[in-house]
């Protein structure tokens, strides 16, 4: 008999408890795993190796897109910023960026005219 008024107890107690977990969780819904995940989520995501860096070359027209030439032997770079690229066409340039190496593309933070040699 006793262990069955331990197990209705236990049962009342729990059914009093879980709503305010509920409430609890509401409240706060970051989880100790969320907690752990955040600071990953926060870091920019580094897609294709990129890497923040700045190329020196020439800006030129081809196939009726802006590129850096002489930047890499790897051919020319295609400069996501064909707005700001224009200003500079037919100029050496220092362009910095982040290279998508899978696509052979800068995405540009800054163009700007390299000082004459």
């Amino acid at each position: 008999m006793i262990q069955k008024d331990v197990a209705r107890l236990a049962v009342v107690i729990l059914a009093g408890i879980l709503p305010l977990a509920g409430v609890a969780l509401a409240q706060n819904p970051r989880t100790q795993q969320d907690r752990h995940q955040t600071p990953q989520m926060q870091t920019p995501p580094q897609e294709n190796n990129e890497d923040l860096r700045t190329y020196s070359g020439k800006i030129s027209s081809s196939s009726g897109k802006y590129v850096l030439e002489g930047a890499s032997p790897r051919g020319p770079y295609l400069l996501d910023d064909q707005k700001s690229a224009k200003k500079y066409e037919g100029k050496n340039v220092l362009v910095t960026g982040l290279l998508d190496r899978s696509s052979n593309t800068i995405h540009v933070q800054k163009i700007q005219e390299a000082a004459p040699a």
